[in-house]
């Protein structure tokens, strides 16, 4: 469980920081629109989003380290994953996300299983 954990984690700080690291190339792989980095509201979620994503890398970390702290991690994170998996889905109904997002909030619905099972 450790392991999965923190590869799970791993992969949430290498997304963030891959997304904020590239934002053209994030979007242009996910998207069908754009992100307008020189709009300061947009460039603020875009940051904000992908922070919180390397956040909770560190959180699954922990979890993975410290036993106690699991559950609570663990049930929170699941429960972002799954709602991580429903906007993606919308933004893939939609038109405006592309098949590599939907993979990736189908990914998630994995993770959050896994979560589950731990």
């Amino acid at each position: 469980m450790r392991r999965a954990l923190c590869f799970a984690g791993v992969r949430n700080t290498a997304g963030g920081a891959s997304a904020l690291a590239d934002p053209a190339r994030h979007f242009a792989q996910m998207y069908s629109g754009s992100l307008l980095l020189d709009d300061p509201l947009q460039t603020f979620f875009f940051r904000a989003t992908w922070i919180s994503v390397i956040a909770w890398g560190f959180g699954y970390v922990l979890a993975g380290r410290w036993p106690d702290t699991r559950a609570a991690v663990l049930a929170a994170g699941g429960a972002g994953k799954l709602a991580y998996f429903g906007a993606c889905l919308a933004l893939f109904m939609s038109g405006r996300g592309s098949p590599m997002l939907l993979a990736a909030g189908v990914f998630d619905v994995v993770v959050a299983a896994f979560f589950v099972y731990v």
